[in-house]
């Protein structure tokens, strides 16, 4: 290493996410599991030995990434899955970096927080296409392992069945992202966007702290987190959370359609109990509670009408029609088309 690297690595400013703390703080609150060496070594050997199949059912349903390497995938523990989620993040809050870096309590409290919620993430978390934040091609597939293992204990035979359907949905991320070289850039736009409009001023926290009992009790009794999401975030975040629905409808969406289409029998021989399984899942009380902390409802929401959208939009216009809208940005549907598949797929047809 010359002494200009040296330098260079000497002056690099320290990433504003203190993640072995976050790491410390997702081991805290992670589920715990015991698992057997062999009982991964055989996961790891059926998801290698399914992948190819798989890789090819997605390629051929969404018509996207003929030419792309195979994709490759990692099981990993819930430890692992949080590493690789805090890596590629790596660099995401600098945005932030100005209006925090005096006050090293904030950046701690922030670290907690995130470690936090993803050490209760990582109890859920099946399987995942790790969006490419960080730069180009750094997108990776991860299987989780303690969790996938789980569900043969409950679910029996569908087990296969419900993780070959997620491989698959992941799978369909990764050709979204990695076909669309454009995509990854315009999605980290929208974070820098998001992040540099959050608060941080002493005043506006101490405002919503005075009024967070009153909020708390709103979202007891409607149900809803919208008031306090309406407290936390700026006029600026919530227009850029509105652009946001439109894509992660889309891509969300697109993920479901393919989970429950794409695969012939042989490979998924009940999609529909996949669906209720999975249904189930997102019902239980810990996922309700994260639904709240996370803002996964709103996920839910995109998995749903998402999916109805791709649909449609794939019995007016065929493949062909959908795929329009990875061909440039302005051609994504907006929130309110997600409603109106006919209405975008016209738009986009006339562009």
């Amino acid at each position: 290493m010359t002494s200009a690297a040296t330098s260079a690595d000497a002056e690099a400013p320290r990433p504003l996410l203190d993640e072995d703390l976050a790491l410390r703080s997702a081991t805290l609150v992670a589920p715990r599991r015991r698992t057997a060496a062999a009982d991964v070594a055989t996961l790891r050997e059926a998801v290698a030995a399914e992948l190819p199949r798989i890789d090819a059912a997605a390629r051929a349903w969404t018509q996207l990434g003929e030419d792309l390497p195979p994709v490759e995938v990692r099981v990993v523990g819930r430890t692992g899955w949080v590493r690789a989620n805090l890596a590629a993040i790596r660099g995401t809050f600098e945005p932030l970096r100005e209006r925090v870096q005096d006050r090293p309590g904030a950046t701690k409290v922030m670290a907690v927080q995130v470690g936090a919620l993803f050490g209760l993430l990582s109890g859920k978390v099946l399987g995942q296409f790790i969006l490419p934040l960080g730069g180009p091609g750094g997108g990776q597939l991860v299987v989780v392992g303690p969790n996938v293992l789980d569900l043969a204990d409950k679910h029996g035979s569908l087990a296969t069945d419900i993780r070959r359907a997620i491989v698959l949905h992941e799978v369909t991320h990764r050709l979204q992202f990695d076909a669309t070289p454009w995509l990854g850039d315009h999605l980290r736009t929208l974070v820098d966007r998001y992040l540099e409009h959050t608060r941080t001023d002493r005043r506006a926290i101490a405002e919503l702290a005075a009024k967070l009992p009153e909020i708390v009790e709103e979202v007891r009794s409607t149900g809803s987190v919208q008031p306090l999401l309406g407290a936390v975030l700026t006029e600026e975040q919530v227009e850029v959370i509105e652009e946001a629905q439109g894509l992660m409808s889309l891509l969300e969406g697109h993920g479901n359609a393919a989970m429950y289409s794409a695969a012939p029998p042989e490979l998924i021989a009940d999609p529909e109990g996949v669906r209720d399984a999975l249904a189930s899942r997102r019902n239980d009380v810990t996922s309700k509670l994260l639904g709240a902390v996370a803002g996964l409802e709103m996920k839910r929401r995109q998995y749903r009408e998402g999916e109805a959208f791709v649909r449609e939009v794939i019995d007016l216009g065929g493949v062909p029609g959908l795929n329009r809208a990875f061909d440039a940005p302005d051609l994504l549907p907006v929130a309110e088309e997600v409603a109106d598949p006919g209405g975008w797929l016209a738009r986009v047809q006339a562009a």
